[in-house]
């Protein structure tokens, strides 16, 4: 019965970390898509960092279709000169260079 109940507890503590880290996330999300002036698409890349922990323009480029690449940068610049996200990357033609979120 001991050996269950081991089981049983290490299983439990395990899932209440993945829900305290998976919350962590959509409040730090929700924080930081509410801080003035980030239009709709830029909300819509910090929720995909937030996720698998980086963007690329191409991840932007797929969640948003029909706008142009050059706006798209424009937004990331944007929230580059906020201090929301960082840049990773060797430099403009770096193929690795993805965004993260900064940290607080």
């Amino acid at each position: 019965m001991t050996g269950w109940f081991d089981y049983f507890v290490t299983g439990l503590e395990t899932q209440m970390v993945e829900v305290r880290e998976r919350s962590e996330r959509v409040i730090r999300r929700d924080v930081l898509v509410q801080q003035p002036g980030l239009n709709e698409r830029q909300a819509k890349a910090l929720g995909h960092i937030i996720g698998p922990g980086k963007l690329t323009i191409q991840d932007f480029e797929t969640l948003c279709p029909k706008v142009n690449r050059r706006s798209l940068q424009r937004d990331l610049k944007g929230m580059l000169d906020r201090k929301v996200i960082v840049e990773i990357g060797a430099g403009p033609t770096d193929p690795t260079r993805h965004y993260a979120l900064a940290e607080l």
